[in-house]
């Protein structure tokens, strides 16, 4: 299911990235060789440079490290959520010129235990140029993700950056699976723009 998503949703998402080098990490993993446990990890082994060539890669180095990596508690993924917001912050401008923007994809086979500092890491990211799809993959109760999602949410201000997807639902639909979970992104993208003023390249803000 994980490898499912992970070419599902990458696939999509890898054709608006420019260099198509991904940053792909692992979080609640015991790693080698203390057994320490850690909630950002790079799943290629070199936390100096994490991106992965293509889905492909992002793949391949998620298959390496569960040999390598064992799955320990607690689910922390406020550590992830932060490191992506800096990087989007750093990336907001490619080398090209063009307008960055960052998609953080997140599978988990059960709710995150620091749920509180994942609403503050998502509160503060809000004005920055990321998005955040969540995916639950299994059939653990993930109710209280449903939190995250800014829809569902009454008492989220500022902008909708999360989306929340259960795996299960679309399992069998492919298709299906790859619209959900990219149906908020064109709005959330519009309307981190329209709020700091960015027209698109070559046109102007009215």
């Amino acid at each position: 299911a994980v490898v499912s998503t992970q070419s599902t949703g990458g696939q999509v998402l890898q054709d608006y990235d420019w260099d198509k080098l991904f940053p792909a990490y692992g979080f609640g993993g015991a790693l080698p060789p203390r057994n320490e446990v850690s909630f950002e990890f790079a799943l290629n082994a070199n936390p100096q440079d994490p991106n992965c060539p293509g889905i492909e890669g992002v793949i391949g180095a998620y298959q390496t490290a569960l040999q390598n990596v064992a799955l320990s508690g607690p689910t922390n993924c406020a550590p992830i959520i932060r490191t992506a917001t800096r990087y989007a912050n750093s990336c907001a401008h490619t080398p090209s010129g063009g307008q960055g923007y960052l998609i953080l994809l997140i599978l988990t086979d059960g709710q995150f235990t620091d749920m509180s500092a994942c609403v503050q890491a998502i509160q503060a990211a809000q004005s920055s140029p990321i998005s955040i799809i969540i995916v639950g993959v299994g059939n653990a109760d993930f109710s209280s993700m449903e939190y995250l999602d800014g829809d569902r949410n009454s008492g989220t201000r500022g902008r909708d950056i999360v989306q929340f997807v259960p795996y299960n639902k679309f399992a069998h639909a492919p298709t299906l699976l790859a619209r959900e979970l990219l149906a908020e992104l064109p709005g959330q993208v519009e309307k981190y723009f329209t709020s700091k003023k960015i027209a698109p390249l070559g046109m102007k803000m009215h």
